[in-house]
């Protein structure tokens, strides 16, 4: 009798053992489902966020995309619509005319101006800037005037200057010193060089001068 009782206590703790295990064994899997479930929650909460900050980048963007748009459209009615007093310039060999914003550009090939190296004006090119200068004071007689200019990207090797800025400089001063000598008041001129910083497809294309009639 007393054996059977050992026998039911030892079972009765064993069951009681087992009881606990299982117990203990959900509680664990109960809590990994849960650092699991505040995980996915973690995880849904950061991919909603960078969802978000996704579509307001999206909407930047073609908020963007539509004012670039607006204002081609509105640089092409300038140029469909452009005074005829333009094409007094486009009627000049050799010059090129463009619309940057409201100012308008007028493009001479720093080849068609100088020698290679040179800031001395050629005989030439007195003729083109002349007739450039003759457009000016008929047409734009009180408007601010800036004189660009650019080389290409070589580096200076056979000249008396020290940089292609000082030759940049130069030859925009040698422009202005001829727009002056015909009758543009110097004191509506600036004059800017930008050197070899803004090349275009080509060192010929690169080597110029813009003469910029300021939208003031």
């Amino acid at each position: 009798m007393m054996r059977h009782k050992t026998i039911m206590v030892i079972t009765g703790l064993a069951i009681g053992f087992s009881m606990f295990g299982c117990k203990n064994k959900m509680q664990t899997e109960n809590n990994l489902l849960k650092k699991e479930n505040e995980e996915l929650r973690l995880q849904y909460k950061e991919a909603t966020t960078a969802l978000l900050a996704a579509d307001e980048d999206l909407r930047r963007t073609q908020g963007n995309l539509r004012f670039e748009q607006q204002h081609s459209q509105e640089l092409q009615t300038a140029l469909d619509t452009r005074p005829e007093t333009i094409s007094i310039f486009e009627n000049i060999g050799g010059v090129d005319v463009t619309l940057r914003d409201k100012d308008l550009a007028i493009t001479v090939s720093s080849d068609l101006l100088f020698n290679s190296g040179s800031a001395t004006l050629k005989n030439t090119a007195k003729s083109t800037l002349q007739k450039v200068a003759t457009a000016l004071n008929s047409t734009y007689p009180n408007q601010s005037i800036l004189i660009m200019g650019y080389t290409d990207t070589d580096k200076i090797k056979k000249s008396n200057f020290k940089s292609n800025w000082h030759l940049a400089f130069d030859r925009a001063w040698s422009v202005r010193d001829f727009l002056v000598s015909k009758g543009v008041n110097r004191d509506r001129i600036a004059i800017e060089s930008w050197g070899p910083l803004k090349p275009l497809a080509t060192k010929a294309a690169s080597r110029r001068v813009d003469i910029v009639v300021v939208d003031d």
